[in-house]
């Protein structure tokens, strides 16, 4: 089982990526906390971040993917939302350790 630091440390670590690689490319979102499910046998993480520029999409999610991969299988959804005239594509992502 992983341990509260080692949970603290990779939250941690996810938030700063996502949020180093959206600043990089100019957008304005910026991811506040990655969300923890303990389990008995394992321990889930799950997140979630937009990108409103469509154009940069493939260029964020693929740096972010590649990222994410480094703790296993990753679950990995995007939809393009339209709300109140604002287009963005809204990422979620979740994986077990």
């Amino acid at each position: 089982m992983i341990t509260d630091e080692e949970k603290a440390k990779i939250k941690a670590e996810i938030v700063e990526k996502v949020n180093s690689v959206l600043e990089k490319n100019n957008e304005s979102f910026r991811m506040d906390q990655v969300n923890v499910l303990n389990k008995n046998e394992s321990v889930k993480f799950m997140g979630n971040y937009r990108v409103y520029d469509r154009k940069n999409y493939g260029s964020v999610s693929g740096e972010i993917n590649k990222f994410l991969k480094k703790y296993g299988d990753v679950e990995i959804k995007s939809k393009k939302i339209r709300d109140s005239g604002m287009k963005f594509t809204a990422v979620s992502f979740n994986f077990e350790l």
